[in-house]
């Protein structure tokens, strides 16, 4: 039986009865699902389309055809972690379409479910960081060749530069990539977490 005909069974039976807090706080818990529903469309479209167009990047950035090699070692090492998790987020997706909102304990699963696929997230996230400063290696490299150069010319002051910059930049990387999952998924995570807590009370 869900919530709409019980509503009703209890209005038919005594005018004055009112749904219950924590029914009422289940039907709300449907809002923050269906925008997570919405931003992860929205996102799994958007990853499969990056993965391919950064197949094209040695195009794009004019790689030597002797660096191709290279790159698509590790492009084709990304498509398989990025296909592992796709299919774990598409799974979850399919699982929040599910969610009826009849019981306490499915709200509790989707939770803990979505908690769960927000590491998921940041993880994959960070897997594909190897495979960017593979990319931007072999972009330096190919502009000091151009050049006449090698990385073994350039001076220790250049090359402690290079390294801070890496640093500075994987830094920013990761803190990019927790802020992005808390505002995209967080704040309905923590909506949930709240509607659930007042349910306990």
């Amino acid at each position: 039986m869900n919530f709409d005909q019980l509503k009703e069974q209890w209005n038919n039976e005594d005018g004055n009865v009112n749904i219950p807090d924590n029914i009422e706080q289940l039907k709300e818990s449907r809002h923050p699902i269906e925008k997570i529903q919405k931003n992860m469309k929205k996102e799994f479209s958007m990853q499969i389309l990056a993965i391919i167009l950064i197949g094209f990047f040695p195009l794009l950035f004019g790689f030597p055809t002797s660096q191709y090699i290279i790159y698509y070692i590790s492009y084709t090492m990304m498509v398989v972690i990025s296909s592992y998790y796709l299919s774990g987020f598409y799974k979850f997706y399919k699982q929040t379409e599910l969610y009826t909102g009849n019981t306490k304990n499915s709200l509790w699963k989707i939770y803990h479910e979505l908690r769960l696929n927000m590491e998921r997230y940041q993880s994959f996230s960070f897997l594909l960081l190897p495979h960017f400063l593979i990319t931007i290696g072999l972009f330096i490299y190919d502009t000091l060749e151009q050049k006449g150069q090698d990385l073994s010319e350039l001076t220790t002051t250049n090359q402690a530069s290079l390294i801070i910059v890496v640093l500075i930049g994987t830094l920013l990387f990761v803190v990019s990539i927790v802020l992005w999952t808390k505002y995209i998924y967080g704040r309905h995570a923590k909506q949930l977490e709240n509607i659930l807590n007042q349910m306990d009370e």
